[in-house]
């Protein structure tokens, strides 16, 4: 494969330019040729033929010493004028006729682009030329401007032609350029960090500008690396440390359960149930930590779900936590719901978390779990007949590990079921919607029907 030269920024532009006027030169070149060719095969008569023919003309008026009736100009114009400096005949009329007069006054001047012919009975004419090309064909001659105009305002469109052309193209070699420059950028803020960026432009400086973004491209991956590394062994770290914790908590409220079952005094009771009730809260603690680590740490490919799986699974968990409260779980959605592309233990364990939320603050009555669909996005929403949110929980909620009051929040809430079903739904392209409704709350969560499988 041949090597792409590369030359500077400069040199560039540089080599436009002068292509440009490379351009320029062999357009101009070529209507001159054109221009003389026409004129060579008498297509256009040259600049002087009118000085050419009213010369010869005028020496043939001399000869004559008369006005001839058969005067036929070709390339001039002629005025003739009797005794009393009346016109008699001429080529011209009009405004025309008064311009030439005019400008040829008094007869016995000298003019270059005209002269009288003076005749022994007192009459005399005045033949006058241009020095412009014109077309030998008098019908041409007659309705359009001369060919030298003609000449001119092709040249000019020529020329505007060939600059809108090259400018077009140039514009659009520079941009084949510059889409190197938006496609590595873009390819680093979609964190593209697998697939190296083309440092090769033709232009140094693009190209210095392209490897920059390379060995950002390489830093980055290498950084994000090590950081996913670094949180994913912190991760299993809690995962495991909450797991071997829960091994002696579990010895202690055992021995602790065996000690309250012997008889002891007020004082040893007391303290022995302190440990018993201090221990089953640490257990709880190991336990909502224990949970966040496995969510975090999970890893799962995305695959189709059909919504009427994802109900079934949720049904299963929570119908023994409503019945535990006399509360009914109310359903709403239609069998012929598109799939979505999901992570099944994602969205199963972020839907549980906010039934569970909608169970645990609705005293008595029915939670409400209906099921809506858009074109790109599909609704979960759950309604409690509860207190509702108050104004400080619908701003924190779903932050990790928040509290919110205590008439909300019972002793066995520790703030993570709301914040992994955020992060569920964002990892889903949506999110998590709370407000409040005239009976209760409500909590919305929203999913892509359709995202890439990571």
């Amino acid at each position: 494969m041949e090597k792409k030269k590369i030359i500077s920024l400069t040199g560039y532009v540089t080599r436009i330019l002068l292509m440009a006027f490379i351009g320029v030169f062999i357009l101009l070149a070529a209507a001159l040729f054109l221009f003389q060719l026409m004129i060579q095969s008498s297509m256009i008569a040259p600049a002087n033929a009118g000085e050419t023919a009213a010369r010869g003309e005028i020496e043939r008026l001399k000869q004559l010493n008369k006005f001839p009736d058969d005067l036929q100009p070709s390339y001039y114009d002629f005025v003739y004028f009797d005794q009393k400096n009346q016109v008699i005949a001429s080529s011209l009329s009009g405004d025309k006729l008064k311009q030439e007069i005019d400008k040829y006054t008094p007869d016995n001047d000298t003019y270059s682009t005209g002269a009288y012919v003076q005749f022994d009975d007192g009459s005399r004419c005045l033949l006058s030329w241009t020095y412009t090309a014109q077309f030998t064909n008098e019908t041409l001659r007659r309705i359009l401007p001369s060919a030298e105009l003609i000449f001119i305002i092709g040249t000019g469109l020529a020329l505007v032609l060939f600059f809108l052309l090259y400018t077009r193209r140039v514009s659009q070699k520079l941009r084949e350029k510059l889409v190197l420059v938006e496609a590595a950028s873009q390819q680093i803020t979609a964190q593209n960090l697998e697939e190296p960026i083309p440092t090769s432009a033709g232009i140094r400086e693009f190209n210095e500008t392209l490897q920059s973004m390379e060995d950002m491209r390489e830093a980055l991956k290498f950084s994000l690396l090590q950081q996913w590394e670094a949180q994913q062994q912190r991760k299993q770290e809690i995962a495991a440390l909450t797991h071997d914790i829960k091994t002696p908590l579990t010895v202690v409220n055992g021995n602790a359960e065996l000690l309250l079952e012997d008889k002891l005094d007020q004082e040893q009771r007391n303290l022995v149930q302190a440990i018993y009730h201090s221990g089953s809260k640490a257990k709880q603690y190991v336990g909502a930590l224990q949970q966040l680590s496995n969510f975090e740490v999970v890893n799962e490919e995305k695959e189709p779900l059909s919504i009427d799986h994802l109900i079934h699974e949720l049904n299963e968990s929570l119908t023994p936590v409503a019945q535990s409260k006399g509360i009914n779980l109310d359903y709403h959605y239609n069998q012929d719901l598109q799939q979505i592309v999901g992570s099944t233990y994602m969205l199963t364990r972020a839907l549980i978390s906010i039934g569970e939320n909608a169970i645990r603050f609705t005293h008595s009555g029915t939670v409400n779990i209906q099921v809506t669909q858009t074109k790109n996005e599909t609704h979960f929403i759950f309604e409690d007949h509860g207190p509702g949110f108050s104004k400080e929980a619908l701003q924190h909620a779903k932050e990790m590990f928040w509290q919110q009051d205590k008439s909300r929040t019972p002793d066995s809430n520790y703030g993570i079921g709301l914040a992994i079903a955020e992060k569920a739904a964002q990892l889903h392209g949506g999110r998590l919607v709370l407000e409040n409704t005239d009976d209760g709350g409500r909590a919305v969560l929203v999913v892509k029907n359709s995202t890439k499988t990571q």
